[in-house]
């Protein structure tokens, strides 16, 4: 499985935009967790939406700091346990493929 954290420091600009999907093609990032986006619901919404990635799970930043994503592609079982300002917790389960001849 592969996991990429990045502390975005704002994601406002095309640049930071442009960096998310470079990596996430280049890699075949799977599971994705944005720290201190400075930003909330429907902006994360329409970068999973841009990203490609099939859920996400997002704590909104308080006023100009914080803010948390957690985005990941249809490979990943994810199961929420609780979230709040500081933190996401979540278990995550990766699908395997049997294959029988």
């Amino acid at each position: 499985m592969k996991i990429f954290g990045w502390n975005t420091r704002g994601l406002q600009s095309p640049r930071s935009f442009n960096a998310l999907l470079i990596r996430k093609q280049e890699s075949k990032v799977e599971l994705m967790f944005l720290m201190e986006t400075r930003s909330n619901q429907s902006k994360m919404e329409l970068l999973r939406v841009k990203l490609g990635y099939v859920g996400k799970i997002t704590v909104d930043s308080v006023g100009n700091s914080g803010g948390l994503c957690l985005l990941w592609d249809s490979s990943i079982d994810m199961a929420l346990v609780s979230f709040f300002v500081g933190h996401i917790d979540v278990s995550i389960r990766k699908h395997t493929t049997n294959y029988r001849d």
